[in-house]
């Protein structure tokens, strides 16, 4: 039986314990707030990019371009969002699952382009054909970490940037994303999106929603160098959307878990206390009962 010098020791440890995830939630709840308010910030962006795309493919017709291309699928990319750090509950493993499944689901071939550390790591267990159809650490084309917690456009333009190449010479055919969709503090989702390559019928089925009007715009120089020049902004604007709930999921992640363990750690501490009153209440007893043993001795 632990003695009242080792259970004072536990309470401490356990208090310290209490005192830092107790902490690590409040810094999350702050976290939470800053990145809600910077995915409400960026929908604006995001619509407004859309609409101009469905300007674009609605006044043209047929749409013909690279990125709009149906192809035959040889290898698909999937980008895969996660944390740098853990204390987050089941956030990480929940999305890094869900992308396995999906690169499951995909009869070709699949590589994928990680973001943050916990997801470089977990997808580093996976094998898989990498770039130029070599192993290239399990399956992995492309990481980056430390922009999870906090993204910035310019994060999204990145990944685009190294994203676009691949699709245009061939090395890819497709490219999906794998993130957690923020719904609200206590549920977050772990869902997909194909990015690459558009399908014009996605954008034609929003003109049928406003009543089929087409647009009567004239585009210059020309529609394809519009769509050259505004796709891979919508596709960072995606990117930048999908990091942005990301981010709030996850610390709405962490600020449940730090939360739960910070009434682990209560509970913890009420039943050493409780021991530790009992052990102190018998070695109390015991001294007396001593004493009383010597006073009967004595006479």
């Amino acid at each position: 039986m632990p003695t009242m010098r080792d259970i004072k020791g536990r309470i401490r440890s356990v208090t310290t314990t209490k005192k830092t995830t107790k902490a690590m939630n409040l810094v999350s709840s702050s976290k939470l707030s800053r990145a809600k308010a910077k995915l409400t910030r960026g929908t604006p962006f995001f619509e407004q990019m859309r609409r101009v795309i469905v300007n674009v493919v609605d006044s043209a017709g047929e749409v013909e371009h690279k990125y709009f291309e149906k192809r035959r699928v040889k290898r698909s990319l999937v980008i895969v969002i996660a944390n740098d750090r853990g204390l987050c509950g089941g956030y990480n493993a929940n999305v890094c699952k869900y992308a396995v499944g999906l690169a499951n689901s995909i009869p070709n071939d699949v590589v994928f382009f990680t973001i943050g550390k916990k997801a470089r790591d977990f997808m580093r267990n996976l094998g898989g054909p990498g770039h130029d159809g070599e192993i290239d650490d399990g399956g992995i084309i492309d990481h980056m970490t430390g922009i999870s917690e906090n993204p910035f456009y310019d994060d999204a333009l990145d990944i685009a940037d190294k994203i676009m190449p691949l699709y245009e010479s061939g090395l890819i055919d497709e490219v999906h994303v794998c993130y957690t969709q923020f719904v609200t503090a206590i549920t977050y989702v772990p869902t997909s999106i194909r990015i690459l390559p558009l399908d014009a019928a996605d954008f034609a089925e929003e003109t049928k929603a406003k009543g089929g009007m087409r647009a009567l715009m004239k585009f210059e120089p020309s529609p394809d160098e519009v769509l050259d020049y505004v796709v891979p902004k919508y596709l960072a604007t995606i990117l930048f959307s999908a990091l942005t709930t990301s981010a709030a999921a996850g610390q709405a992640a962490t600020m449940m878990a730090m939360d739960s363990a910070t009434e682990n750690a209560e509970n913890i501490i009420d039943g050493l206390t409780l021991m530790y009153n009992r052990a102190r209440q018998a070695a109390i007893t015991q001294e007396v009962s001593e004493i009383v043993g010597g006073a009967n001795a004595l006479k």
